[in-house]
């Protein structure tokens, strides 16, 4: 090697590092300038919102309810395809029917806004309660019901898909 060109090395060597240097402090001062320190609205009534589901969550858990949620499409060919019968099947913490509850269900269209459909079930005795409900669109439906006895709540969710 000349002379010439070691005489680069360190100018080369210094170079290197002022380009990474450069590099790094053009990305500490985006993002120092771009992050407004805020990363949800009202965080503090979220997270206080959030602690009463879990709490929720654990009430409903120590009651032991067992709760199975159905939906049976009618298979009649009469009618609205997208026709059936919502089914709520529920027991006490000691396996037992659990009888004389509001039970009250809640379709929701994920996809579409307009669409949600309100029921409230009928008991037919044994823990068992059902409604007959006409959907205006097959696809993708979120169900959401509440059963209420004594002063107690369960809830559940289900997704189904309704041809």
């Amino acid at each position: 090697m000349t002379d010439g060109r070691r005489s680069l090395i360190p100018f080369w060597f210094v170079g290197f590092f002022a380009v990474v240097l450069l590099a790094n402090g053009a990305l500490v001062y985006f993002a120092v300038n771009s992050w407004t320190g805020l990363e949800t609205e009202q965080p503090y009534s979220k997270g206080l919102a959030y602690n009463r589901v879990l709490e929720t969550e654990k009430q409903q858990a120590a009651l032991g309810w067992r709760v199975v949620l159905e939906f049976a499409p009618d298979d009649s060919g009469e009618g609205a395809p997208q026709a059936g019968t919502v089914i709520l099947k529920a027991a006490d913490g000691d396996g037992l029917p659990l009888d004389g509850a509001r039970a009250e269900i809640r379709f929701i269209r994920p996809t579409h806004e307009g669409y949600d459909r309100d029921l409230i079930l009928e008991s037919r005795g044994g823990g068992l309660y059902q409604a007959h409900v006409e959907l205006p669109l097959g696809g993708v439906w979120d169900i959401r019901a509440s059963l209420r006895a004594d002063g107690n709540a369960h809830r559940v969710t289900q997704r189904i898909v309704v041809r």
